[in-house]
């Protein structure tokens, strides 16, 4: 069996050209006319209708759909289609570059008026959603059979002249190497681990300096600091304690306890939960070993009298 892999242009673009139809040798190559946009509201093109039946084997992975920005050469998202069995899957699976106001995603599926094996085949429709201002190229490089009108599975329906419709504003998917920016809410969904690999995460701030920071309150019903070096040594018989002459020596000199940072070094720097609770930690089990010290004494002069 002879298999073509064809590749399929769309632009969307503000300004108007003509249609141009390429073949070459089996490469296929459509630029549309004119599909504008609005800025105030989302817009909705569908690009393609695919064929797939949800029980029986498919290509597998057959479909990639390249989403790239027009007036940004950096601009580019790559998706994978999945229609090998089972519902049809789609992935982001690269991106680069600005100013990403853009997404693939899939529709409803519907019954066509075929089946495979007892099983009614469906068609997927396959849509560009845009905040504002279109200007996209998106190539969809398929095995699928390409077909003027969807009948059965494993073709795919390429619209080279796709009207839009309107949509409520959206989420854009991930992006690498660039910023994402909502007015409305940001959800994230998914039974799964979330992941942010690299770089840190500010909330009320656009400078963080750490993996997690927060400029305003939390709330948590359970905080769990991992740390090391815990103070048992305290109780170790070749620990030095301070005296408490030496305490209070420092006390007069610093104005605060040996070993903890000062009220301006805290308004500064913070804390660190774990470090200050092993600090706070160490100085009860010095006061402790001061007051069983000062308890013997106590019964000693006593068993004088």
């Amino acid at each position: 069996m002879r298999k073509f892999i064809v590749i399929s242009l769309l632009l969307l673009s503000a300004n108007a050209m003509s249609q141009i139809n390429l073949d070459q040798n089996g490469l296929k190559t459509t630029v549309t006319n004119t599909i504008l946009n609005i800025s105030v509201q989302a817009a909705r093109y569908n690009i393609a209708d695919v064929g797939f039946n949800p029980y029986h084997w498919q290509y597998g992975g057959s479909i990639i759909i390249e989403l790239f920005h027009k007036y940004h050469g950096s601009g580019y998202d790559k998706y994978s289609l999945g229609v090998s069995y089972g519902n049809p899957s789609l992935k982001l699976v690269e991106s680069h570059g600005v100013m990403h106001t853009a997404k693939i995603s899939l529709g409803a599926a519907s019954d066509l008026s075929t089946s495979s094996g007892g099983v009614n085949n469906k068609i997927l429709p396959v849509y560009l959603d845009a905040q504002s201002y279109a200007g996209y190229v998106v190539r969809v490089t398929y095995l699928q059979e390409k077909v003027d009108e969807v009948t059965d599975q494993n073709q795919i329906k390429i619209i080279t002249n796709p009207s839009f419709e309107t949509i409520a504003d959206f989420a854009v998917p991930t992006i690498l190497a660039s910023n994402v920016f909502s007015s409305g809410n940001l959800m994230l969904s998914g039974s799964g681990p979330h992941y942010i690999e690299n770089g840190n995460v500010g909330i009320g701030t656009a400078t963080p300096d750490s993996k997690l920071a927060v400029n305003g309150n939390i709330r948590a019903h359970e905080i769990k600091v991992e740390t090391a070096n815990w103070p048992d040594y305290v109780f170790a018989k070749d620990y030095e304690l301070p005296t408490l002459q030496e305490t209070e020596k420092h006390i007069k000199t610093k104005g605060h306890l040996p070993g903890i940072p000062s009220a301006a070094e805290v308004k500064a720097n913070g804390i660190d939960l774990g470090e200050m609770n092993a600090k706070l930690l160490q100085k009860i089990e010095e006061l402790t070993l001061h007051l069983i010290r000062q308890q013997k004494e106590i019964e000693q002069l006593k068993a004088r009298k």
